[in-house]
């Protein structure tokens, strides 16, 4: 039987949901457990309350909303939280694309050998801890690490979940059985240009970047900027100038990752002083786990030998590594052939972005869609996607879940 979503349905709630936490300036600040977050779970709590079916809020933050009976279900799965200043879409389409899909299955009384589930997991984007919500789905926090959690401004990852009445005690509680998962279907925008500027309204994911993360840092010798010749400096900003400019000659002579330098601290910080110390926050990203570890050899030699050549010490503290996945590719032939049967135009690609599907997929059978960001942009008030591309997208997400409740 051929099923259609309700475009002007999803329409109607992304637009609502985008209303929650929107700023003057731009864009929408709904920071994992803030006052707009914890709005904007309200919301979605009674959207899938009004449309008929369960809906669970764990001790992790996560929401769910089920259709069904059977033992094992369909997971389609996303997020609502955004980075300070983000845009519309980023994860916000993938849980109302859920939503959407959920009503769709109950409104045409689809009869399937498994439950179909949504889920909306808490604190994606890392405001205290980076994939909190589909980490607890799986059993994979540890509580150190949870009691240790604070965000930029400080404030303990416990106290904002008491704040929200979840006990982070009892967060274990939100781990699910994984024999009653069927798969895990997430949709989301590109977030890059790869789609929009081939023209291509569908890209069906096959592996997710690895993401490794640095505190770098050079130490020299601050001394005054007027009577220190410059043959005689020990200018640690010199050395992460240098450190910056051979990392990104290395990427260009071995594409297929990328690297990037987000955040620099020069101390002591003055017009009159020769930098002493820099500290820098080196990321850099690759789908293949062999490649991702020569980039992480390479950049530390890089960094000991600018150091050694401008008398400089070198240090550098790993703050995350997160290992490149690799998506079921039975779940990637299904969302193929049902793109095929759509007469959808699609591109098999990786994903550089992280997304709740590579933690899932550690341990779930996962699959991903993307559809367009126009002129790549995400993470910005300018996030937007074309609704002729969403519709399609979604329609492809609807499909691909009820092949998989067959199942």
């Amino acid at each position: 039987m051929s099923v259609k979503i309700n475009i002007a349905r999803l329409k109607k709630n992304i637009k609502a949901l985008a209303g929650i936490g929107a700023l003057e300036t731009g864009g929408i600040g709904r920071e994992s457990f803030s006052t707009a977050d914890l709005a904007a779970r309200q919301w979605l709590m009674e959207k899938i309350k009004t449309a008929g079916f369960l809906a669970v809020n764990d001790e992790a933050g996560n929401i769910w909303g089920r259709l069904g009976n059977g033992k094992r279900s369909v997971i389609i799965g996303s997020h609502i939280d955004t980075v300070p200043g983000g845009g519309a879409l980023d994860g916000a389409l993938g849980v109302l694309a859920g939503l959407e899909c959920l009503e769709v299955i109950n409104e045409n009384k689809l009869s399937c050998n498994q439950a179909v589930e949504m889920a909306a997991f808490a604190d994606e984007e890392g405001a205290f801890l980076s994939f909190l919500g589909s980490r607890s789905m799986l059993g994979s926090l540890e509580e150190p690490e949870v009691l240790a959690a604070k965000n930029m401004k400080g404030v303990p990852l416990a106290r904002a979940m008491a704040d929200a009445g979840l006990n982070h005690r009892k967060i274990a509680s939100a781990r699910r059985n994984l024999e009653d998962i069927h798969g895990y279907l997430e949709l989301h925008i590109e977030q890059g240009p790869l789609l929009a500027s081939s023209n291509i309204p569908i890209g069906i994911v096959r592996a997710i970047v690895g993401i490794v993360s640095y505190w770098v840092t050079f130490l020299g010798e601050a001394n005054h900027a007027g009577t220190t010749p410059m043959n005689m400096r020990r200018d640690a900003l010199s050395g992460a100038v240098e450190f910056h400019r051979r990392i990104n000659d290395w990427i260009q002579s071995n594409p297929g990752g990328v690297v990037t330098i987000g955040e620099m601290d020069v101390q002591p910080g003055a017009f009159n002083t020769v930098p002493g110390r820099v500290r820098l926050a080196l990321e850099f990203r690759h789908s293949k786990p062999a490649a991702l570890d020569k980039m992480d050899a390479a950049f530390l030699e890089i960094g000991n030998t600018v150091a050694k050549e401008m008398d400089l010490v070198f240090t550098a503290e790993c703050l995350s590594w997160d290992a490149p996945v690799t998506l079921s590719t039975d779940i990637v032939d299904t969302i193929r052939q049902e793109a095929d049967a759509l007469d959808y135009a699609y591109r098999l690609m990786d994903s550089g972005a992280g997304h709740d599907a590579q933690i899932v997929a550690q341990k779930i059978k996962a699959g991903m869609i993307f559809v367009p960001s126009i002129a790549g942009k995400s993470h910005c008030p300018e996030e937007k996607s074309n609704w002729p591309d969403i519709e399609k997208g979604v329609q492809l997400l609807l499909n691909s879940t009820i092949r998989l409740m067959m199942e």
